[in-house]
């Protein structure tokens, strides 16, 4: 059966985190192997996951609960009903971030001063060297914007579970 067969009909919690740790260690292996734009590429889908997952559980989703683009689609117009700054699509990691920030608050349990600042440097760091249409580019990334954004995927990993 073919790759595309063989792939799930719907995104859980679950499903992204594992999918994200997967792609970050592909980022990795390419970005030591020189395949710079590759590993940036892969760790902004990563850290876009790990986002998305972490919005899905605090907002109450079960691990294995099956969420799609209508679900991503109703939590950013939810963003834009709590007035959090967004890109306009689906990829904004800085909407992602500030969003679960935004949430965070409104439960009552807002995130210290400190995590939410870090939370938002690094979605920035990751999202001012990543878009998902890189893919289409000839750019070649210089090596200290691949450590960046490795560095700062690796703190959202790191954090998932505070996320």
């Amino acid at each position: 059966m073919p790759l595309i067969a063989r792939l799930s009909s719907s995104h859980t919690i679950t499903s992204f985190r594992l999918a994200a740790g997967s792609r970050f260690q592909e980022a990795t292996r390419l970005a030591i192997a020189g395949d710079r734009l590759s590993a940036i590429y892969l760790a902004g889908y990563a850290a876009e996951m790990l986002l998305k997952a972490a919005y899905f559980r605090l907002t109450g989703w079960s691990s294995s609960q099956a969420f799609g683009k209508a679900d991503l689609n109703a939590a950013q117009k939810h963003a834009k009903s709590m007035n959090v700054v967004w890109a306009g699509h689906l990829h904004d990691l800085t909407g992602w971030s500030a969003l679960l920030i935004a949430e965070r608050h409104r439960a009552g349990v807002p995130y210290p001063r400190s995590f939410a600042n870090a939370l938002q440097a690094n979605s920035k760091k990751i999202y001012l060297n990543w878009r998902e249409f890189l893919r289409y580019h000839p750019n070649r990334p210089f090596a200290g914007e691949v450590s960046t954004v490795l560095q700062a995927s690796q703190w959202l990993f790191g954090q998932f579970r505070r996320l």
